[in-house]
């Protein structure tokens, strides 16, 4: 869109020395264009037509007095350069201008056709909202025309343009089906903000953006595109009072920005921010007074509020340029359009600027698109900041479920030291008492079952404690301790057998007893709640990846009926950023736990 606008401005450098665009040169020739401010606001066309001295040239690429309270006298004087009769039309498209009169000479003295902004374009000799003419020359004909135009509150610029009566009405249509399109932009842009403050998020930025297209839609509609459909004319009071949706406009357009740019900021305001809110109130009063219209004050207060607050704007955009991806996106996205309109208002709504009427040409395309990129652009932000916040409770979870396998971890160290240090120091004790003691006193098959049941019992004690802390796990690592807790578990009527494929690697120590615990859990629940009589273990290595699988030909995992041991052993497979799966056909089993390397 920058784009655009850059082709637009470029390409009116060819007409820096016209002050009209003449759209068919071969057949309509300009003699003459110069102008009359009219200090006394009384002269009449009688009095400017006999009075060639009075006007001067204009220096300028289009008639541009900015806020010129006075009339405004042109003078064209144009030559028809064919053999035949031919009609023109000579148009502007500035439609804000309040009273234009358009004086061309006949038998029986001036004829004068008026038009003015508001004027119904029904209203009007040649149905249009733009200020069009129609001229008529005989073959070879010079005539010269008069032009007077009194504003008393908009600013007076006034671009012409002479078309043939094919092409002014080409310009004209064209310039209606722009203005369509503007208004369906800011419609559909409104519609989509109503329905998510209504039936999604309630985000503060959503009414910002909210009061910026209804006012600025408010404003399109009655200042641009209303006198082609109205029946009777508005008054010019009207077309001030309008000026007031654009200082809105733009005050919600900058708060919108900002809070795009920075989604943290919520009512976080800056000392510039409190300037721009004083400035937007004095000049939302500053403008309820059309007597004072002219006040050099109040137009200053208006200008600092407006420049003042887009300058911000940009300020801040290029200032957070590199620190989030939602900067750059609101640059490239709202920078034409903030350039733009600022412009615009400095053109035609202050006076300053002098502008070729190409750009604003550009303009409303500008306004089409950039609305409708907006909106993608705040679906695109929905969607980061959603994934923000879900990776914030992500870690959230992660970070509780870090907890809580800390917590278990902790509570086995402890009962595993418990078991080992306290109950098997007594269990030893009270075995060597038994020995030393009782042994010799009993029968020889009683003795037997006590040292079964003893040495049972301290077996017992070492495997439990043994399966809540592995001594010294972290030097022995994944592999052994697996393979030593795969022994400890195996017997006649259950045989466990360990495979390993590919190159094993060093894992973080925290990953290694995590699935170190998932094995644990798995040959504990096939141990109490399986017929299984085969079990087979399996590491498979490679370079990215550990997949770790259990197969036996007794279980039946069903996650619907999940217990405890399943649930741990999903969270720490989650914990560990790996995944955990469990397939049954009712008569074999196999789990997989999938465990990424390089991520550990």
């Amino acid at each position: 869109m920058l784009y655009l606008i850059l082709l637009a401005l470029l390409s009116s450098c060819t007409l820096k020395d016209q002050k009209v665009r003449n759209m068919v040169p071969d057949l309509v020739g300009l003699k003459e264009i110069v102008c009359l401010v009219d200090s006394s606001d009384v002269l009449g066309i009688d009095d400017v037509s006999t009075n060639p001295q009075l006007f001067q040239p204009y220096a300028g690429p289009e008639l541009n007095y900015g806020h010129l309270r006075k009339a405004l006298w042109v003078k064209l004087t144009l030559e028809n350069k064919t053999d035949t009769a031919q009609q023109f039309y000579i148009s502007s498209d500035q439609v804000i201008l309040e009273d234009v009169r358009f004086f061309s000479k006949t038998k029986e003295g001036w004829d004068v056709e008026k038009s003015s902004w508001g004027l119904a374009a029904s209203k009007k000799k040649t149905d249009s909202y733009l200020h069009v003419f129609p001229l008529k020359f005989l073959p070879k004909e010079t005539k010269t025309f008069f032009v007077r135009i009194r504003n008393k509150y908009q600013v007076v610029r006034y671009p012409i343009h002479i078309f043939s009566e094919v092409q002014f009405y080409q310009h004209s249509n064209f310039y209606v089906f722009l203005d369509g399109l503007v208004i369906m932009a800011l419609i559909t842009s409104i519609l989509y903000v109503f329905y998510n403050l209504i039936f999604s998020r309630k985000d503060r930025i959503l009414i910002y953006y909210m009061l910026y297209a209804v006012n600025f839609l408010a404003f399109y509609a009655i200042r641009i595109a209303s006198p082609t459909h109205i029946a009777e004319a508005h008054p010019p009071l009207l077309n001030y009072f309008v000026t007031i949706f654009i200082f809105i406009s733009t005050y919600a357009f900058v708060k919108f920005g900002i809070r795009f740019i920075d989604p943290d900021k919520e009512d976080k305001k800056t000392i510039i921010e409190n300037f721009i809110d004083i400035f937007f109130l004095l000049t939302v009063l500053a403008s309820l007074f059309p007597k004072y219209s002219d006040a050099h004050t109040l137009n200053t207060i208006k200008l600092i509020f407006f420049t003042g607050s887009i300058a911000y704007l940009i300020w801040y955009m290029c200032i957070r340029f590199k620190k989030s991806l939602l900067s750059r996106i609101y640059f490239f996205m709202g920078m034409p359009l903030i350039i733009s309109g600022l412009v615009e208002g400095l053109t035609n709504v202050f006076g300053i600027l002098k502008v070729p009427n190409q750009f604003f040409e550009a303009f409303r395309v500008s306004i089409v698109i950039e609305m409708l990129y907006i909106l993608f652009a705040y679906i695109y932000r929905e969607k980061i900041l959603t994934a923000q916040i879900q990776n914030k409770l992500k870690e959230t979870e992660l970070e509780l479920l870090r907890s809580k396998i800390d917590s278990q971890e902790a509570e086995q160290k402890r009962i595993s030291g418990d078991l080992h240090d306290d109950l098997g120091g007594t269990l030893s004790t009270l075995k060597r008492l038994i020995f030393d003691n009782l042994i010799g006193n009993v029968k020889e098959n009683e003795a037997n079952k006590i040292k079964n049941l003893t040495q049972k019992a301290a077996d017992d004690l070492r495997r439990i404690a043994h399966a809540l802390m592995p001594p010294e796990f972290e030097i022995s690592g994944l592999t052994e301790s697996v393979k030593e807790l795969l022994k400890n578990n195996n017997s006649e009527k259950k045989k466990i057998q360990f495979l390993q494929h590919g190159k094993a690697q060093k894992l973080h120590s925290s990953i290694e007893l995590n699935i170190f615990r998932i094995v644990s859990e798995i040959i504990q629940n096939i141990n109490k709640h399986s017929k299984a009589t085969k079990i087979l273990v399996q590491f498979i290595w490679s370079e990215n990846e550990l997949t770790m699988m259990v197969e036996d030909n007794g279980s039946n995992f069903k996650e619907a009926h999940s217990g405890l041991g399943m649930k741990n052993m999903k969270m720490r497979a989650e914990y560990i950023g790996g995944f955990i799966n469990f397939d049954s056909n009712g008569l074999e089993s196999t789990i997989t736990l999938e465990v990424p390397i390089n991520e550990s």
